[in-house]
């Protein structure tokens, strides 16, 4: 089981830090990743070589997935891939950093234009930085526009008032001007990018990234973007399947290769002191895997909690270890579904009522599942029944971007109905022992269950079942009162208070997420205490600002790490 002929150069002898070397090896975004370590420490599936097909191809793409299903993974290969063949001149655009421009909607009666041209000067500074690493060359035009891109971009993201322009771009314009570049710098075509494009947080930007990507489309020009499941809204005019067509990033774990792909990725990702921890306990990765339900970055933070990596211990793995790795991963899923409440305040009811009916589902698979032996009959799967209410379905969208649930195929059956099926998360699944596996059941026990479903064994439920029938009374929008005497409104498009008569004003998402309390962030509670003991920090941005970890190195048995992963915490909490 030795494999240190595969691990990469940076685990030969005095090449860099061994500390930063796991945390690398332990990275969880991929647009982190250098281009070298992107492509040693990822396993890549038939699946993942035809969906890099269509990503470098001609032709509009919506790569979909929750959070770490490898969305960015995917679209960073495929961008190095097309530096290098010479053919296309390649983008890669992210736009997590979205919400930052969200309060211009509520102070700047201009903002549309101006987020539309931050849209277009990213994709501009995206060609240029491309161009730097292709061409010795740059075209005079993006010579000029690049670098006043990029400064655009800058102040507008720090929150500082937007620049003036020396000119505005239009999506058609740049559309020619994407062409015209391409063709000078010798390449054929060009292909946009587009990594966390879904602005689901604030309709009014998700609404206008889709008018602009809509004309991002010639023979010459393809724009590809990382959107979310469940909750993307798209623009009236764009029309999804016919505009574009959805890529599925979230690899299914029960995919017949899905445990070989998966062990590919210790193999490939772990340097072989640690892979060799693993010698005799290969049931502990498959557990591992099956729990992330096939999402790499969770399988890596489950990875390096069993080895001890989090706090710079060395253990062996242990079933102990596995089992509460996994019991954190779904209290991590959990939490990226709770932080709705904070990126959509109006839907505050809707999450409420999202986690009971996370619970009613646990409890209908823990009571189908405890009539059923060990084998083929366990499931993880629910089929609610159609018509799903309006408010039921919203439930689910969130509950797919959070990766709670997974919907697959709807299914018939005659006159009892038809019946849309949805998968509960793996983790989850294991940590409520939803399988109803006994308490003394072993890993291989679990695995097999997990891996051996039956697309026909499911749970039939009808949501008045599952949530009472009352439940589309909690449903409601939870609207923000008047700021001046804190009168309920009366309604979302109310302008005006009825008690007092003064203007009734949003208030920006951003700017809560912002100075909201580092508790609200999906760390341990011995990592918020440690946080709040050891160091200053007390709110997000605190943790935005202390760019060098030099605070957050302070909390006892937190190394490069944790400090990466806090710091990436905070990061996605104000992103989208």
């Amino acid at each position: 089981m030795n494999l240190s002929a595969q691990q990469p150069a940076v685990w030969a002898a005095g090449t860099i830090d061994q500390d930063l070397a796991l945390t690398a090896v332990f990275e969880e975004r991929a647009e982190n990743l250098s281009q070298d370590e992107l492509w040693k420490w990822s396993a890549e599936t038939d699946r993942d070589r035809a969906l890099l097909v269509k990503l470098k191809g001609s032709g509009t793409k919506l790569l979909s997935g929750p959070r770490g299903s490898g969305k960015s993974t995917l679209l960073r290969k495929a961008y190095f891939a097309l530096l290098e063949d010479g053919q296309a001149l390649p983008a890669y655009v992210n736009f997590s950093r979205s919400l930052a421009l969200e309060p211009l909607f509520h102070t700047n009666a201009n903002a549309p234009q101006v987020f539309q041209q931050w849209l277009i000067r990213k994709m501009i500074a995206g060609v240029w930085e491309a161009v730097q690493l292709i061409s010795s060359a740059t075209p005079a035009a993006l010579n000029q526009i690049g670098p006043e891109s990029i400064d655009y971009i800058q102040r507008l993201e720090t929150g500082q008032d937007p620049p003036k322009l020396p000119r505005l771009i239009s999506p058609s314009e740049l559309l020619l001007l994407l062409e015209t570049w391409s063709k000078e710098v010798g390449r054929s075509r060009c292909v946009l990018f587009l990594d966390d494009a879904a602005h689901a947080f604030s309709p009014e930007q998700q609404r206008d990234f889709f008018e602009v990507f809509r004309a991002l489309k010639s023979r010459h020009v393809a724009a590809k973007a990382a959107v979310y499941p469940g909750i993307t809204s798209y623009s009236p005019y764009f029309h999804v399947g016919h505009e574009a067509e959805v890529l599925e990033a979230w690899y299914p774990p029960d995919d017949e290769a899905y445990l070989t792909t998966m062990r590919s990725i210790v193999q490939t990702r772990l340097p072989a002191a640690l892979y060799d921890r693993f010698e005799g306990k290969t049931e502990i990765i498959d557990f591992l895997a099956l729990a992330s339900f096939g999402l790499p970055r969770g399988f890596l933070n489950m990875l390096s909690y069993v080895l001890g990596v989090d706090d710079n211990a060395s253990v062996k793995p242990t079933r102990r270890n596995a089992e509460r790795a996994v019991a954190l991963q779904a209290e991590s899923v959990r939490n990226i579904f709770s932080a709705l409440r904070d990126k959509l305040p109006r839907l505050k009811n809707f999450v409420d009522v999202g986690l009971d009916l996370q619970r009613a589902v646990v409890h209908a698979l823990r009571s189908f599942n405890s009539t059923k032996p060990p084998g083929r009959e366990k499931t993880a799967v629910v089929a609610i029944a159609e018509p799903i209410p309006t408010e039921i379905s919203r439930i689910l969208g969130m509950a797919e971007y959070a990766g709670i649930l997974r919907r697959g195929n709807s299914v018939s059956r005659g006159v009892k109905g038809v019946f849309q099926r949805y998968t509960l998360h793996y983790s989850i699944v294991l940590a409520e022992n939803s399988l109803s596996l006994g308490k003394s059941y072993g890993l291989d026990d679990a695995n097999r269950s997990l891996a051996s479903t039956s697309a026909h064994a499911f749970v039939r439920v009808q949501v008045p079942g599952l949530l009472g029938p009352s439940f589309a009374e909690r449903c409601t929008i939870d609207l923000a009162p008047c700021q001046k005497c804190q009168a309920p409104r009366i309604s979302e498009d109310a302008k005006f208070c009825m008690r007092c008569g003064a203007e009734l004003k949003d208030l920006s998402v951003y700017d809560e997420l912002i100075h909201a309390d580092i508790d609200k962030l999906p760390l341990t509670p011995n990592k918020i205490r440690g946080l709040k003991t050891h160091t200053s920090l007390r709110t997000v941005q605190d943790i935005l600002l202390d760019q060098e970890a030099i605070q957050i190195r302070k909390v006892p048995y937190v190394g490069p790490i944790w400090s990466s992963r806090i710091q990436t915490a905070a990061q996605e909490y104000v992103s989208v």
